[in-house]
C-alpha cells in the first residue's frame, strides 16, 4: 500500500495521453546475453489473446452479483476520466465481454452500442 501520495496528478506509465510521446530511456532496454545459447526477446506464441483470461473470469467464475459489482468498480473511477480515455478504455471492456463493455459504457455516460474495435 501506497502512503507517501502516489507522485500526486503525475503520470506514472508511459505511453499516457498526458505527456505526449514516451521518452524511452535506453538504460532500460532489454540487452542480449550470450549464455549456452542467446537470450533476448521472442514474439508472444501463446494461443490466448489478452482478453480471453478476463473472459474467461468474468463469465465462468462470476456469479452476476460479482459481475455487477465488478462493473461498478471499474465505472466508477472510469468515470471521472476525460471522455477520450473512456473511449479507448471502453473498447477493451466489450473485448472482454458484451455485457461488462455495455454496462460500463452505461454508469459512466457513454452509448451502449458496442464501438469499432
Amino acid at each position: 500500500m501506497n502512503v507517501n501520495g502516489s507522485q500526486g496528478s503525475a503520470p506514472n506509465y508511459e505511453p499516457n495521453s498526458w505527456s505526449g510521446q514516451p521518452v524511452e530511456n535506453k538504460v532500460y532496454a532489454i540487452k542480449k546475453e550470450d549464455m549456452s545459447g542467446a537470450a533476448g526477446r521472442y514474439s508472444y506464441q501463446h494461443p490466448n489473446d489478452n482478453y480471453e483470461q478476463p473472459r474467461t473470469l468474468f463469465r465462468k467464475v462470476y456469479d452476476e452479483e460479482m459481475r455487477q459489482k465488478v462493473i461498478k468498480n471499474i465505472a466508477g473511477p472510469l468515470g471521472k476520466c476525460r471522455r477520450d480515455i473512456q473511449e479507448r478504455m471502453i473498447k477493451h471492456f466489450y473485448k472482454v465481454d458484451h455485457e461488462y463493455g455495455a454496462g460500463i459504457a452505461k454508469l459512466i455516460g457513454l452509448p451502449v452500442e458496442q464501438p469499432r474495435l
